[in-house]
């Protein structure tokens, strides 16, 4: 696993360059990410563009033995874009425009911040795609994080041609989400409305199927936007890896990680966490989207047990792994922390500074196998379910909550193995494969569960199992699995009609495998007894 930390040329005088490359250089770190939040300095007017500090820093850089991974500015726009295009910002759910004055102030649909944002990339990618110094890119920088959904005009406006596009017809979309319920059927797309919060005496929600393809058509905008920088990158770069960095669902999993990663190189992720389990739990699932090694971008620089958590992360498959910082900012809204990066506010070594010092002088006399992963359990994160619960008002549940701290973390705790499944056609032959809280009915979905048990799998599923249709409304029918798999013949979902006391509600051998049916809100402890029992069996 070779170390990469952050570090920001612009916040420092040219002279101070070589002076920190050389602590990195004596810390055996060989790579720089740098540029994420640097728009305005590099483009400081409409048009107007300073290259030569970027120029310089990446270049002292390779003297030092230092390389690059340059990020895309898009993040943060400067305010002189803001002021002469207003629409570039985003607006709130509450209606208020999010203003100018720290980051992500920008709306994924305006037409002034795609354009601005292509230039600034294509200039980049022109100016530094061959650069020998330059190794690697990442796109802006946690995609979603601050601002994560859009009610601007021009999002509306995107909105009702997405579902024009998906639905082809009004009337379709009419019978698909129920809109004969209080009598909300639409006559013509423009008609629809982003689901805002409803002022009224009695707490009134928008549709649930409403607010369920806006959470996928917001993550699409997002997906579409980071198409749109690779597409201008590809043709400058060669062979340099593109990614950019996921962060964690505790802070909201509005992006469909197969969807964003699908075409770049490798998967990025940012995790800030002192919990060996969640720690574990993110690097399973950043390795698990392409089945391959993954890269963390960010790593708490301060951890107060790094060294355990690099093996933590190494052990799961990463390739290269950034810290976040080298230096504490004196200014702005991340200032002061001293003790949190690898260098102090008077610049002198923290203590994980020599903790990343050993463990770069132990990887240089070791040999790296390439990494394989042998996991034995499938864990299936569904992102659809994930936003539906988030949404639902009688039923709210903190669906990756419960999944990394309950779940998860039962399985972490038993030393198992385990690859985070996203897609039915990510199952294969796992001794056992999780689906919790999976509550989105997927006729592809249930065909491969059907045929992983068949096959000799063990399926553990919960009680809320496909009760819900793509469209956020509720199924009038038991879907065909519960028949096959758990010889469930009434058409009445179990939960409607049976009194569920125990963890384990139903079981079942079909074929070669066997399944089980567990209740939905079993505790931490519960799930380690349930997966006891059943490694037993296996």
């Amino acid at each position: 696993m070779e170390i990469g930390v952050a570090y920001y040329p612009e916040h420092e005088k040219s002279e101070q360059w070589p002076i920190d490359y050389k602590k990195l250089q004596e810390a055996g770190i060989p790579t720089i990410r740098i540029a994420e939040f640097a728009w305005s300095t590099l483009e400081p007017e409409d048009g107007q563009y300073n290259w030569t500090w970027l120029d310089e820093s990446i270049e002292f850089a390779a003297e030092f033995g230092i390389g690059v991974v340059l990020c895309t500015p898009t993040a943060c726009p400067p305010i002189w874009l803001v002021e002469k295009y207003p629409d570039v910002l985003p607006v709130h759910k509450s209606g208020k425009t999010v203003g100018f004055g720290a980051r992500q102030h920008r709306s994924y649909y305006s037409a002034n911040y795609l354009a601005y944002s292509k230039r600034i990339v294509s200039l980049m990618a022109e100016r530094y795609g061959q650069h020998p110094n330059v190794i690697a890119w990442q796109l802006d920088n946690e995609f979603g994080g601050e601002t994560k959904y859009d009610y601007s005009e021009y999002a509306k406006q995107a909105f009702q041609q997405y579902l024009a596009d998906k639905y082809g017809t009004i009337a379709h979309l009419n019978q698909a989400w129920g809109t004969v319920f209080w009598s909300q059927q639409y006559q013509t797309w423009a008609q629809i409305p982003l689901p805002v919060p409803i002022q009224s005496d009695v707490m009134m929600w928008p549709h649930p199927s409403l607010e369920l393809e806006f959470a996928r058509f917001s993550s699409q905008g997002l997906v579409q936007f980071a198409r749109m920088q690779e597409r201008v990158l590809r043709p400058h770069i060669g062979e340099r890896p593109i990614t950019t960095n996921g962060f964690m669902f505790c802070w909201g999993d509005n992006i469909n990680w197969v969807e964003m990663f699908a075409t770049l190189d490798v998967v990025g992720m940012d995790i800030y966490s002192d919990k060996p389990h969640e720690i574990a739990f993110y690097s399973d699932a950043s390795r698990s989207v392409l089945n391959k090694p993954f890269w963390m971008m960010e790593y708490g620089a301060g951890a107060g047990q790094l060294e355990r958590d690099m093996r933590i992360i190494e052990e799961r498959g990463c390739e290269r792994f950034f810290l976040f910082k080298m230096k504490p900012f004196p200014w702005g809204q991340e200032q002061g922390r001293g003790g949190k990066e690898l260098l102090t506010l008077t610049g002198e070594p923290s203590h994980n500074y020599n903790v990343i010092q050993r463990y770069t002088e132990a990887a240089t006399t070791k040999v790296e196998d390439e990494f394989q992963t042998e996991a034995t359990v499938g864990l299936y994160y569904h992102f659809d379910s994930s936003w539906s619960y988030q949404i639902s008002v009688s039923d709210r549940l903190p669906y990756a909550n419960y999944v990394v701290d309950n779940v998860y973390r039962s399985l972490f705790e038993m030393n198992k193995q385990v690859d985070v499944v996203y897609t039915p056609r990510q199952i294969k032959a796992y001794e056992l494969l999780i689906l919790p809280l999976n509550i989105m009915y997927e006729a592809e979905l249930e065909e491969a569960l059907i045929a992983y048990v068949h096959n000799g799998g063990k399926l553990v599923v919960t009680t809320d199992l496909f009760r819900k249709n793509d469209s956020n409304v509720f199924l009038t029918e038991v879907p065909k699995l519960f028949r096959v798999l758990f010889d469930w013949q009434a058409n009445n979902f179990v939960t409607d009609v049976v009194d569920i006391t125990q963890p384990i509600v139903l079981e079942h051998e079909t074929g070669r495998g066997k399944s089980w049916l567990i209740a939905r809100d079993i505790s931490s402890e519960e799930w380690r007894e349930v997966i006891e029992r059943i490694s037993g069996a296996i």
